[in-house]
């Protein structure tokens, strides 16, 4: 068994594989209108977040487009401004994926503005006002893309473009994109993900992770962008009933964990898994009930909050953080009965997703 105690004394630090990204997504949470460090493209009801499976099939919160066919602005976001230093190149990347058709168009882009001014150049130094990495339809309908562009320093001299999307099944390169450079007035920047011009109203977009990080040499991999460390470690913190309080992932085979709240321990799991903290919501964890547990096989599950109907999926991990039993749920509920009867036994974690947006892990036994 993998299961280990987490030492705090260990010496990797997680902070610096996070704090590259300038841009923050743990405020994108289910629902739709602007969220901190994002604002919507297009009104309202063509903007909805969401949770969904990424390209490797592990479910996070994804931002869509919802055309209507009655504007030329079909959904997506635009990031806040960062401040940046114009001697510095920076790298930018999102997942998109696009469903149903290829009407209208994809956009990735930026913008540099300071001074009255806009502050980003082509290549060859002529002045641009509305720079895309890329505009146009993806490869294919129904994948999963990684786009990555670069704008680069005031001083850059070449004219060849670095950037790339990346086919999300394959890792593989799929495309170049267009590549742009800062002025030397240039003191910020912000990220653009949308759809626009489509008047299908069955079309959809979906984006998530996207990323804003200085090239430095501590800036992520590509190959971390497009998949996981295979070490990689979930972290679990429990109260003295048992419930799970806070849930850390780590990209690293060891480091130093978040100190877990008074009266709870760590314990780590080996998995296959990447995504940042995510503490719980104290109200939904304590009106989630399971019994019996321990268990021979059935297992009901009952929420009692007023908001935390179950929705979306339930999924259960072994304590090697194998995904061993996955049901998805046709409509919300507050009652639930899984059969583990066919498990061996030991013990397990389910992971539970609420109608709010919430997500709760709880830890059960089958005898």
């Amino acid at each position: 068994m993998k299961v280990k105690l987490i030492l705090l004394f260990l010496t990797c630090n997680i902070i610096n594989i996070y704090s590259q990204n300038l841009l923050s997504t743990t405020t994108w949470t289910v629902g739709t209108g602007n969220v901190t460090g994002f604002s919507i493209y297009g009104t309202t009801e063509k903007n909805y977040r969401e949770l969904s499976l990424n390209h490797i099939g592990h479910e996070v919160i994804v931002w869509k487009s919802i055309p209507d066919n009655t504007s030329i602005q079909d959904g997506g976001f635009f990031s806040s401004y960062v401040t940046i230093d114009h001697t510095k190149t920076y790298r930018f990347s999102v997942w998109i994926k696009k469903t149903n058709s290829n009407e209208g168009s994809s956009y990735f882009g930026c913008n540099s503005y300071a001074n009255g001014q806009f502050q980003t150049l082509r290549l060859n130094d002529s002045s641009i006002s509305s720079p895309y990495f890329f505009v146009g339809d993806l490869p294919e309908l129904n994948k999963w893309y990684l786009l990555v562009g670069y704008v680069h320093d005031s001083n850059h001299s070449s004219n060849i473009s670095l950037g790339r999307i990346y086919d999300g099944e394959t890792g593989e390169e799929v495309q170049t994109l267009t590549d742009f450079k800062f002025t030397s007035s240039a003191t910020n920047i912000r990220s653009r993900s949308f759809l626009a011009h489509d008047s299908n109203s069955d079309d959809r977009q979906y984006y998530f992770n996207p990323t804003i990080e200085e090239v430095n040499g501590s800036e992520s991999t590509i190959n971390f962008l497009l998949s996981i460390n295979e070490n990689s470690s979930l972290f679990f913190a429990y109260d003295n009933a048992g419930s799970q309080k806070q849930r850390f992932y780590c990209r690293n085979a060891s480091c130093i964990t978040p100190t877990p709240p008074i009266g709870r321990s760590n314990t780590a799991i080996d998995i296959t898994d990447s995504e940042k903290i995510e503490n719980l919501d104290e109200a939904t964890v304590s009106n989630v009930q399971l019994y019996p547990n321990p268990t021979e096989g059935k297992l009901t599950i009952q929420s009692n909050g007023i908001n935390s109907k179950f929705s979306h999926s339930i999924n259960i991990y072994n304590v090697q953080g194998s995904l061993v039993k996955q049901t998805y749920l046709d409509k919300e509920t507050t009652l639930l009965e899984v059969d583990i009867s066919e498990m061996p036994t030991g013990i397990y974690f389910i992971h539970l997703h609420f109608s709010n947006g919430n997500a709760v892990t709880r830890k059960i036994i089958k005898k």
